[in-house]
């Protein structure tokens, strides 16, 4: 038999973990947090990005305004000339 544990979350996330269940056919928000948890791990596993570095060079991002998705190389690697 398992250990329990009482966990306090913000109602907004408990709506979304009820949401979450209901979406992947989980009988309990236990069962959808189990479920999140086991797909993050996964994905954290699989990544070779690592998540901090990617946050930290957000400090250097900047507005560019309203952009054209079919343009997204021009934005990234410049515009050819």
């Amino acid at each position: 038999m398992s250990k329990y544990t009482t966990i306090r979350v913000s109602l907004e996330d408990k709506q979304r973990l009820e949401r979450l269940a209901k979406l992947a056919g989980k009988k309990s928000i236990a069962e959808a947090l189990r479920f999140a948890l086991t797909i993050a791990e996964k994905e954290l596993e699989h990544s070779k990005t690592i998540p901090s570095k990617v946050l930290s060079s957000l400090a250097y991002a900047r507005d560019i305004g309203e952009t054209n998705a079919e343009k997204v190389d021009e934005y990234v690697y410049g515009a050819e000339k």
